[in-house]
């Protein structure tokens, strides 16, 4: 039978997961997504969202995401070869309609059966890659050792603003960055099902912040798995241990919630030294992403 390509719907989330937890057990053995997670992807801006079927039954996944001046972002999924061909083939049509000129990137996940192949027969190169690193909670967790009596603590009320600065100020020398808007980075932040401002940090000085931690539980609805989205600091307070400190508070915090591991994704040559400190506080790599570009 061929397979047939439709819109989504919030409806079809059950569906969709089918489709994503076949590819996630498939590409590294675990499941990551809960129904809750899958229907958010609706509310994001500038997403077209894509079903494969093939005689009905639900084969594929496909999303581009647009963002302001940068590429188009290709969030494909499926363990079927003949449907992974349809979905990167509809992507790249789908930029040529929206965009004309544009740059495609796709990201290749664990050991993805079928994608690799796909993305490279069809002149797709890739340039980067990310980890996602976790620690695993085994007993007590280090204290923080924090510089200059500085301490975390959660967002006032009213501070969304300030904690947006900061975040954008942090990643500002970070490959590929580009400044978000304040509404964008609210869609993401504030108004994501998943947000809990008690599971968020910040650390001040003299009136600034100077590091600054958005955290969740993970996408995958495991209420033992916590999530690090955002460790960001500042330039101007590197290279003080703040990161170190912030990391290690998030941890105990984290256990004294329930959670029996942490993760989070980090760019695999970030020249910040992310990935060292990671180890250093006990996170390890388990899961490589690799990512493929095409300029159309």
């Amino acid at each position: 039978m061929s397979i047939e390509l439709r819109e989504a719907r919030p409806d079809d989330a059950a569906m969709i997961k089918q489709v994503v937890d076949a590819h996630a057990l498939a590409s590294f053995g675990e499941l990551e997504m809960d129904e809750d997670e899958i229907r958010s992807w609706f509310a994001l801006p500038n997403i077209w969202i894509q079903l494969a079927e093939r005689d009905g039954a639900p084969v594929g996944y496909l999303d581009v995401n647009s963002e302001e001046s940068g590429p188009l972002n290709v969030d494909a999924r499926t363990v079927d070869a003949a449907a992974a061909a349809v979905l990167v083939e509809a992507a790249e049509a789908h930029a040529r309609e929206t965009a004309g000129s544009a740059v495609l990137r796709g990201f290749v996940q664990g050991d993805d059966p079928v994608l690799r192949a796909v993305y490279e027969g069809r002149g797709w190169a890739p340039i980067r890659h990310s980890f996602q690193m976790r620690i695993e909670f085994d007993g007590a967790l280090a204290e923080s050792e924090w510089p200059d009596g500085l301490a975390a603590r959660n967002p006032e009320p009213g501070e969304d603003e300030r904690v947006y600065e900061a975040h954008m100020d942090a990643f500002g020398d970070h490959w590929d960055f580009r400044r978000q808007p304040y509404e964008t980075w609210r869609s993401y932040a504030l108004e994501s099902h998943r947000y809990d401002p008690s599971l968020w940090w910040q650390v001040e000085d003299g009136g600034e912040l100077a590091a600054v931690s958005l955290n969740s539980w993970h996408s995958s609805g495991d209420p033992t798995f916590g999530w690090v989205h955002v460790l960001g600091v500042r330039p101007a307070w590197r290279k003080r241990g703040l990161a170190t400190a912030l990391l290690r508070h998030i941890f105990r915090d984290f256990q004294q919630r329930g959670a029996t591991r942490v993760g989070l994704g980090v760019d695999g040559e970030n020249t910040t030294g992310a990935v060292r400190l990671y180890e250093r506080v006990g996170m390890k790599q388990v899961r490589r992403t690799d990512i493929f570009e095409k300029m159309l």
